[in-house]
Protein backbone atom coordinates (compact mmCIF):
# COMPACT_ATOMS: atom_id res chain seq x y z
CA UNK A 1 0.00 0.00 0.00
CA UNK A 2 1.12 3.53 -0.69
CA UNK A 3 0.19 6.55 1.44
CA UNK A 4 -2.06 9.04 -0.27
CA UNK A 5 -0.67 12.57 -0.63
CA UNK A 6 -2.96 15.51 -0.16
CA UNK A 7 -3.23 17.83 -3.12
CA UNK A 8 -4.73 21.28 -2.95
CA UNK A 9 -8.40 20.63 -3.66
CA UNK A 10 -11.76 21.70 -2.40
CA UNK A 11 -12.00 22.20 1.36
CA UNK A 12 -14.99 22.23 3.68
CA UNK A 13 -14.87 23.04 7.37
CA UNK A 14 -16.52 24.39 10.48
CA UNK A 15 -15.53 27.57 12.26
CA UNK A 16 -16.13 29.38 15.54
CA UNK A 17 -15.64 33.04 16.45
CA UNK A 18 -16.07 34.52 19.88
CA UNK A 19 -12.80 36.12 20.88
CA UNK A 20 -12.63 39.80 20.14
CA UNK A 21 -14.46 43.08 20.41
CA UNK A 22 -17.46 44.64 18.67
CA UNK A 23 -19.23 47.96 18.70
CA UNK A 24 -22.04 49.82 16.96
CA UNK A 25 -21.53 53.32 15.59
CA UNK A 26 -22.85 56.03 13.29
CA UNK A 27 -20.63 57.32 10.47
CA UNK A 28 -21.64 60.85 11.46
CA UNK A 29 -21.43 62.13 15.04
CA UNK A 30 -24.97 62.57 16.37
CA UNK A 31 -25.53 64.72 19.43
CA UNK A 32 -27.52 62.87 22.09
CA UNK A 33 -27.58 59.56 20.20
CA UNK A 34 -25.88 57.56 22.98
CA UNK A 35 -23.44 54.75 22.44
CA UNK A 36 -23.41 51.00 22.02
CA UNK A 37 -20.61 48.96 23.59
CA UNK A 38 -20.15 45.29 22.75
CA UNK A 39 -20.79 42.88 25.62
CA UNK A 40 -20.00 39.58 23.94
CA UNK A 41 -20.65 37.58 20.81
CA UNK A 42 -20.22 34.19 19.22
CA UNK A 43 -20.68 32.82 15.73
CA UNK A 44 -20.59 29.39 14.13
CA UNK A 45 -20.10 28.69 10.47
CA UNK A 46 -19.57 26.27 7.63
CA UNK A 47 -16.69 27.22 5.33
CA UNK A 48 -16.13 26.21 1.72
CA UNK A 49 -12.74 26.92 0.08
CA UNK A 50 -12.04 26.35 -3.62
CA UNK A 51 -8.58 26.93 -5.16
CA UNK A 52 -8.47 29.45 -8.01
CA UNK A 53 -4.70 29.18 -8.59
CA UNK A 54 -1.52 28.32 -6.68
CA UNK A 55 -1.75 31.59 -4.70
CA UNK A 56 -5.49 32.39 -4.61
CA UNK A 57 -8.51 30.62 -3.13
CA UNK A 58 -12.20 31.53 -3.15
CA UNK A 59 -13.79 31.19 0.29
CA UNK A 60 -17.50 31.29 1.05
CA UNK A 61 -19.95 29.60 3.39
CA UNK A 62 -22.62 30.55 5.88
CA UNK A 63 -22.39 31.76 9.48
CA UNK A 64 -24.80 32.41 12.30
CA UNK A 65 -23.81 35.07 14.85
CA UNK A 66 -25.37 36.38 18.05
CA UNK A 67 -24.20 39.72 19.52
CA UNK A 68 -25.00 41.62 22.73
CA UNK A 69 -24.61 45.41 23.01
CA UNK A 70 -25.06 47.70 25.99
CA UNK A 71 -26.69 51.04 25.14
CA UNK A 72 -26.10 54.08 27.34
CA UNK A 73 -27.09 57.70 26.93
CA UNK A 74 -25.42 60.08 29.37
CA UNK A 75 -26.65 63.27 27.70
CA UNK A 76 -30.10 63.14 29.33
CA UNK A 77 -28.81 64.01 32.80
CA UNK A 78 -27.75 62.13 35.93
CA UNK A 79 -31.31 61.32 37.07
CA UNK A 80 -32.41 59.69 33.81
CA UNK A 81 -31.05 56.22 33.02
CA UNK A 82 -32.06 54.77 29.66
CA UNK A 83 -29.32 52.14 29.48
CA UNK A 84 -30.34 48.70 28.25
CA UNK A 85 -29.01 45.69 26.38
CA UNK A 86 -29.67 45.21 22.67
CA UNK A 87 -29.32 41.90 20.87
CA UNK A 88 -28.40 41.21 17.27
CA UNK A 89 -28.70 37.90 15.38
CA UNK A 90 -27.23 37.60 11.90
CA UNK A 91 -27.07 35.07 9.10
CA UNK A 92 -23.96 35.95 7.10
CA UNK A 93 -22.67 34.75 3.73
CA UNK A 94 -19.03 35.77 3.26
CA UNK A 95 -17.48 35.80 -0.21
CA UNK A 96 -13.75 36.34 0.14
CA UNK A 97 -10.51 35.74 -1.70
CA UNK A 98 -7.51 34.25 0.11
CA UNK A 99 -4.00 35.15 -0.99
CA UNK A 100 -1.61 32.45 0.24
CA UNK A 101 2.01 33.34 0.98
CA UNK A 102 4.96 31.60 2.57
CA UNK A 103 3.91 28.13 3.61
CA UNK A 104 1.08 28.53 6.10
CA UNK A 105 -0.09 32.17 5.95
CA UNK A 106 -2.84 33.94 4.03
CA UNK A 107 -4.52 37.31 3.64
CA UNK A 108 -8.25 37.35 3.06
CA UNK A 109 -10.74 40.03 2.14
CA UNK A 110 -14.09 40.39 0.51
CA UNK A 111 -17.77 41.07 0.94
CA UNK A 112 -20.36 39.97 3.47
CA UNK A 113 -24.02 39.50 2.68
CA UNK A 114 -25.81 39.92 6.03
CA UNK A 115 -29.40 39.14 6.98
CA UNK A 116 -30.61 40.56 10.30
CA UNK A 117 -32.92 37.99 11.90
CA UNK A 118 -33.07 39.69 15.32
CA UNK A 119 -36.26 39.63 17.33
CA UNK A 120 -34.93 42.60 19.33
CA UNK A 121 -35.23 45.67 17.09
CA UNK A 122 -33.33 48.19 19.25
CA UNK A 123 -30.47 48.33 16.72
CA UNK A 124 -31.02 49.50 13.16
CA UNK A 125 -31.55 46.62 10.75
CA UNK A 126 -28.11 45.25 9.80
CA UNK A 127 -29.26 43.58 6.58
CA UNK A 128 -26.97 44.63 3.75
CA UNK A 129 -23.51 44.30 2.27
CA UNK A 130 -20.48 44.54 4.53
CA UNK A 131 -16.75 43.92 4.22
CA UNK A 132 -14.12 41.74 5.86
CA UNK A 133 -10.32 41.95 5.95
CA UNK A 134 -8.05 39.50 7.73
CA UNK A 135 -4.80 37.62 7.98
CA UNK A 136 -4.51 33.99 9.00
CA UNK A 137 -2.60 30.75 9.23
CA UNK A 138 -3.63 27.28 8.07
CA UNK A 139 -1.91 23.99 8.79
CA UNK A 140 -2.81 20.78 6.96
CA UNK A 141 -1.69 17.57 8.66
CA UNK A 142 0.57 15.34 6.60
CA UNK A 143 -1.01 12.11 5.30
CA UNK A 144 -4.38 13.15 6.75
CA UNK A 145 -7.11 15.15 5.05
CA UNK A 146 -7.62 17.33 8.16
CA UNK A 147 -6.36 20.85 8.79
CA UNK A 148 -6.68 23.71 11.29
CA UNK A 149 -6.84 27.46 10.75
CA UNK A 150 -6.92 30.66 12.76
CA UNK A 151 -7.97 33.94 11.15
CA UNK A 152 -7.86 37.33 12.94
CA UNK A 153 -10.24 39.67 11.09
CA UNK A 154 -12.01 43.02 10.96
CA UNK A 155 -15.66 43.14 9.81
CA UNK A 156 -17.70 46.25 9.03
CA UNK A 157 -21.41 46.01 8.35
CA UNK A 158 -23.49 47.16 6.60
CA UNK A 159 -21.49 49.39 4.29
CA UNK A 160 -24.47 49.30 1.94
CA UNK A 161 -27.65 48.84 4.04
CA UNK A 162 -30.76 47.42 2.38
CA UNK A 163 -32.98 49.71 4.48
CA UNK A 164 -33.25 53.45 4.08
CA UNK A 165 -32.47 55.35 7.27
CA UNK A 166 -30.97 58.79 7.50
CA UNK A 167 -28.26 58.00 10.08
CA UNK A 168 -27.90 54.24 9.90
CA UNK A 169 -26.25 52.52 12.88
CA UNK A 170 -23.45 50.20 11.71
CA UNK A 171 -21.51 47.49 13.49
CA UNK A 172 -17.80 46.80 13.56
CA UNK A 173 -16.20 43.59 14.79
CA UNK A 174 -12.56 42.65 15.49
CA UNK A 175 -12.07 39.01 16.31
CA UNK A 176 -10.49 35.61 15.78
CA UNK A 177 -12.04 32.85 13.73
CA UNK A 178 -10.83 29.31 14.35
CA UNK A 179 -11.75 26.19 12.48
CA UNK A 180 -11.22 22.62 11.44
CA UNK A 181 -11.20 21.77 7.74
CA UNK A 182 -11.42 18.63 5.64
CA UNK A 183 -9.56 18.41 2.30
CA UNK A 184 -11.36 16.48 -0.48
Amino acid sequence: MQAQFISENTVIGVSFSGLGDHTALHWTALRGAGSYAGKGYHSFGITYIRPLSNKFDLETGIEYGKYTYHFSNSSLGPDIDVSHNAYLSLIEIPVTVRFKFWKYLFLNGGLLLDFDISEDKRLDNQTGIGAILGVGAQYNFKKKPIGLFVNPYLKHRPIIPFTKERHHLRTMEKGFRMGVIYNF
